[in-house]
């Protein structure tokens, strides 16, 4: 997991670049859900920061793709684990019944 830093940022950059700007190209030119109302009827629409909106896309694409990436990596060590388990199983066959001689 070590190794995959480097993507993991690149990964969160592109999707708060697209997440982003898709955003703002909405809102500027006034695209909205039908019978919602347009440009100056909804104040609180027109007070984002393109800055702090940015900033909490990344930071929530990256954990979330690091989320993702580590519970991918702990089911892949359990399944690992798993099989060892259960080829030490194997090669130990445990009988019942009387020891052959």
């Amino acid at each position: 997991m070590k190794k995959n830093w480097p993507y993991f940022v690149v990964a969160s950059l592109l999707n708060t670049l697209l997440v982003t700007g898709a955003i703002i190209e909405f809102k500027l030119r006034g695209i909205a859900a039908p019978g919602w109302p347009v440009g100056n009827g909804l104040p609180a629409w027109n007070e984002i920061n393109p800055f702090q909106l940015a900033g909490a896309m990344f930071v929530l694409s990256f954990l979330l793709i690091v989320t993702i990436a580590g519970i991918k990596n702990l089911v892949g060590g359990i399944a690992a684990k798993l099989h060892l388990f259960n080829e030490g199983l194997a090669g130990n066959q445990l009988a019942i019944g009387p020891p052959e001689a």
